[in-house]
């Protein structure tokens, strides 16, 4: 989530929290996940469906209709029953906020924690077996490893567990240097003009 509407995440946790149970009792919790993902994926690319089931000018029973048609028997009866029920209750603007609050609730109950790792190249298999059993040291929950390569880093890694920013990258003690050499030249400068007059 970009930028987070609290409204929307409150009544997102409302149905998601019936929808988790639901999956959890079927053990489907993982697979619903992916289902809504996977939906989300298609929203993103393509903008009318994501028009269609997001703006309250269509009809909720037209697009219920058609909800059925597209998603019945493509995707799991929990996912295609969650989404009529927003529809029912013109709540379908919250489907990309709840997926996320899903996530988040899914990893809370199993103790799971999205550990984003950028690194300047692509991380080996050993790297990442070592960066996992650090980082679910330090954050006392299984770490979930996401992770994107930024050439701009030079070398090193950036690692943020939920609020928490680790950063061990070249282009971080590049800067840093750049800044405390900096500071230095500044106050030598500072010092000669005090002595010279």
């Amino acid at each position: 989530m970009a930028k987070v509407d609290e409204k929307q995440v409150a009544v997102a946790r409302v149905y998601c929290r019936s929808m988790l149970d639901l999956a959890e009792t079927g053990e489907q919790a993982v697979s619903l996940l992916e289902e809504m993902q996977a939906l989300l994926a298609v929203m993103a690319q393509n903008r009318d469906f994501r028009n269609f089931l997001v703006t309250p000018l269509v009809d909720a029973g037209e697009r219920e209709r058609i909800l059925e048609q597209l998603l019945r028997g493509r995707l799991s009866d929990l996912l295609v029953d969650s989404l009529q029920v927003l529809n029912r209750h013109r709540r379908l603007d919250v489907f990309e906020t709840l997926v996320e609050v899903y996530r988040t609730q899914y990893q809370e109950r199993h103790g799971e924690v999205d550990v984003h790792v950028t690194s300047a190249v692509p991380l080996n298999d050993a790297l990442r077996r070592e960066i996992e059993a650090a980082t679910g040291q330090l954050a006392g929950r299984t770490p979930k490893l996401i992770a994107s390569v930024d050439e701009s880093l030079i070398g090193g890694l950036v690692i943020r567990i939920g609020d928490r920013k680790i950063d061990t990258s070249v282009a971080r003690a590049l800067r840093n240097l750049r800044a405390e050499l900096g500071e230095r030249a500044s106050q030598q400068i500072h010092e000669s003009r005090a002595r010279a007059e």
